[in-house]
């Protein structure tokens, strides 16, 4: 079982490094590069070597290998089986979630490395754990829903100096980042609902719900951050538009026990009466790589709103390289930002084009003509 696991990360990590290296920078990614967050910093470091898209992504695959070693640990002392902890681990690591997280650059990836740190030094060493949601309190304001997770866990244990504790570092955080809680009641309910339902695939989601009800009478600190991370995005979402970044990385973290009320339901039954067990089990895991195949090939294959922002822009970047035009300008400005990203100086003695519908590209200097290409017919990289 080992061997298979092992061979699983292996098969897994490099098809992410393929995927990381293939998709174009997104807008998103340029977005993230003009704010100034703290991984903006070691982002940098990372493309001080090389400007392309690989070493856009490395930073966040690095830490996905470190999060899957963690969640491993994590899991050992939620769940007494090997193979149940093989099990999470991997169905960890299939969440459409965390695969996006993984593949691009933004602090989601971060968010759920961070959190993984406080969550094993909290079961493993626990004075390093306070430090640790000390220091979180000036990284992100996103960490105010894991402070509010631990004020209800510390509740819920009765542990006085913890939770005065954590109700300092909310205080502090939601302080130092000026957090507004504000906006006139709206519908953002369903697009919430429906983001965690990509999160997690459909299915997978139903389930997660199911376990957190089931677990509401015995309750761990997985369930606690994660439960109040769901249900503090939904409470916000009814007055506000939210960032699912801000809370997903809290939510998702919980696969384990999910995994572990599972294998309790399942073994509690004598064999003729795990049927539909293994029915539900084949119905899950199932729509998870369905989901995840429908995800990559939404990357690689299928045009669509959200993904065609990873296409093209190499592309071009490589005509103009090619046809040594530079100073560019351009009428779309996230495409000038990539550009720029991959190399290319703006500036006013080229114009660029680009017609979205078409895929057409348009070179002009002096508001001539010079060159016209699809950039669905040029071979990428």
């Amino acid at each position: 079982m080992k061997k298979i696991f092992y061979l699983y990360f292996l098969v897994y990590y490099l098809f992410l490094f393929f995927y990381a290296s293939y998709m174009d920078i997104g807008d998103v990614e340029v977005d993230y590069l003009t704010k100034n967050y703290p991984m903006t910093y070691i982002e940098n470091i990372f493309l001080s070597f090389s400007h392309t898209n690989l070493f856009l992504r490395l930073p966040s695959l690095i830490l996905s290998i470190f999060s899957i070693f963690l969640y491993y640990k994590i899991s050992q002392k939620y769940l007494k089986k090997e193979k149940d902890i093989y099990f999470a681990t991997i169905i960890f690591s299939l969440m459409p979630g965390f695969i996006i997280a993984t593949l691009l650059f933004n602090k989601s990836i971060y968010l759920i490395f961070l959190v993984l740190i406080f969550i094993y030094s909290f079961l493993y060493y626990r004075f390093y754990s306070y430090i640790f949601l000390f220091l979180f309190t000036i990284v992100d304001y996103s960490f105010i829903s894991l402070y509010l997770g631990l004020i209800f866990y510390s509740i819920y244990k009765r542990d006085t100096k913890f939770l005065i504790y954590s109700i300092i570092l909310l205080g502090i955080n939601a302080n130092y980042f000026n957090y507004e809680i504000g906006g006139h009641p709206r519908g953002h309910f369903l697009d919430v609902i429906s983001i965690y339902f990509a999160i997690f695939s459909p299915f997978v989601f139903i389930y997660f719900l199911y376990s957190l009800i089931k677990k509401i009478k015995t309750p761990n600190l997985l369930w606690f951050i994660s439960s109040w991370g769901l249900l503090f995005s939904i409470l916000l979402s009814f007055r506000q538009k939210i960032k699912i970044d801000d809370f997903a990385p809290f939510v998702i973290v919980s696969v384990v026990f999910m995994v572990a009320i599972f294998f309790k339901d399942y073994r509690i039954r004598l064999k003729p009466f795990r049927l539909k067990f293994k029915f539900l089990f084949s119905l899950l895991f199932s729509s998870l790589l369905l989901f995840d195949l429908i995800l990559f090939s939404s990357i690689y294959i299928f045009e669509n709103k959200i993904f065609s922002q990873f296409r093209y822009s190499y592309e071009i970047y490589s005509y103009l390289k090619t046809n040594n035009i530079d100073y560019i300008s351009s009428n779309n400005k996230k495409l000038l930002n990539k550009l720029s990203f991959y190399g290319l100086k703006q500036g006013d003695k080229y114009f660029v084009y680009f017609d979205k519908n078409s895929k057409k590209v348009s070179i002009l200097h002096n508001n001539k003509l010079l060159y016209n290409f699809y950039v669905s017919k040029v071979n990428k990289k």
